[in-house]
């Protein structure tokens, strides 16, 4: 019996070694390639998300011991992260979706030490950087984000962007669109965010310095959000909108600014794509939002950018990764499916056709750059933002409920932050 039960000590010993040496590290042939779960928050077929693709398998080409796992976005990509973060299952690595900083510090792996870093812009420093001189993602590119317009339309109806410097001039160049028989502004209450970038584009220059500074410490200023509201009621109230914004789409505003039937779109650069999409021949230009405070201005804000989870079982290869996406030969495929600037300066940016008058109003006229206005001073009520902006349009609330709604947000997601 004791040679039997030494017999069988030594091969549970076997056995017990044959298995650790199988569970080596990712290196290990009997194991397979390492898994890396990449949450692109990208759209399925959208130019972003295959541009991804691509430069994961050009990865996968030259590392086949790692797999790169895709997954496209959705209409909740916030939700989905923030359920995989709570649940502390957050994926390898995933688009930032411009909250990289305020919203993902804390759970990614900081970068400014890989040797892209020192390309970073200097434009991109007070969105991407932390006061530590931090940061958290691979930029791809800033969103520069101003009135997009139509250059066919614009001329066929005598107005000239240039001359537009105040809401005054605006809303004279949407009359006489409007009396030459075109649309003035498209927007589409089925086109997410859409509404809600009409206020985040145009608030920041109705607010004094001092109500800004306000709205960090937690004090509303009502008068200044009723004022946009009454705004946006007035050019209701003027026919400025496209007929049918209630049931129109993405694509049907595209198509509005394709066909030369529009003339301004209060969206990023990147939806330039979309409208080139059904007509290449059209005609596009950007200029900078008037303000009723201070002068015109640009939004800026992070738009493609990836991280890396800091609890990754993978993050070795992940980083290795982001430091391939890096590459300007990598990089610059990412870039082109914006129209936007590039975040790093040795890849060349892709505007496209609206390189002439980025340089005319960023290069040569040095437009001042702000922060995008939810991601400074209303963070977490984006869509709270979208959502009474629709309703100043399609008529269901007056300035004041709107108001109310924004304001009680707001106040909701300050109360959050402290707790």
């Amino acid at each position: 019996m004791k040679k039997v039960r030494i017999c069988v000590a030594a091969l549970c010993a076997a056995m017990t070694m044959t298995s650790l040496a199988g569970c080596g590290g990712s290196n290990s042939q009997s194991q397979g390639p390492v898994t890396l779960e990449f949450m692109s928050m990208q759209s399925v077929g959208t130019t972003q998300l295959k541009a991804i693709q691509q430069v994961s398998k050009d990865f996968e080409a030259k590392n086949p011991n790692v797999k790169i796992k895709v997954l496209p976005g959705s209409s909740t990509n916030e939700n989905d992260i923030k359920v995989r973060l709570a649940g502390h299952n957050p994926p390898d690595m995933w688009d930032t979706h411009g909250w990289s900083r305020d919203r993902y510090g804390n759970f990614l792996e900081p970068l400014q030490n890989r040797p892209w870093a020192k390309y970073m812009k200097a434009e991109g420093k007070s969105i991407f950087k932390n006061s530590k001189g931090q940061f958290f993602t691979l930029p791809v590119n800033i969103q520069v984000s101003g009135i997009m317009y139509n250059k066919t339309v614009l001329q066929k109806a005598g107005v000239d962007p240039k001359s537009i410097v105040t809401w005054s001039d605006f809303e004279k160049a949407c009359d006489k669109i409007r009396d030459a028989g075109m649309t003035p502004i498209v927007n589409s209450a089925k086109d997410p965010g859409a509404p809600g970038d009409l206020s985040d584009y145009i608030l920041p220059g109705l607010y004094t310095p001092a109500h800004l500074q306000g709205l960090k410490k937690g004090n509303f200023d009502m008068d200044t959000y009723i004022t946009f509201a009454q705004m946006i009621k007035k050019w209701v109230a003027a026919k400025y909108f496209n007929v049918d914004y209630s049931s129109a789409t993405a694509d049907d505003t595209a198509r509005y600014m394709a066909s030369d039937q529009a003339a301004f779109h209060f969206r990023s650069n990147s939806r330039g794509q979309l409208v080139e999409s059904f007509n290449p021949k059209v005609k596009l230009g950007m200029m900078p939002v008037p303000a009723k405070v201070g002068k015109p201005y640009f939004s800026v804000g992070e738009e493609l950018a990836f991280g890396v989870s800091k609890t990754s079982k993978h993050k070795e290869q992940a980083l290795k990764f982001i430091d391939f996406m890096a590459q300007p030969t990598e990089m610059s495929k990412l870039v082109k499916t914006s129209m936007n600037n590039s975040a790093l300066s040795n890849v060349d940016s892709s505007l496209g056709q609206f390189q002439d008058t980025y340089d005319y109003w960023v290069k040569d006229k040095k437009t001042k750059l702000i922060p995008l206005f939810d991601r400074s001073y209303m963070i977490g009520i984006f869509q709270m933002l979208t959502k009474s902006t629709d309703g100043l349009i399609s008529g269901q609330l007056t300035p004041q409920e709107a108001g109310e709604q924004v304001k009680t947000m707001y106040n909701t997601k300050r109360s959050e932050q402290k707790s």
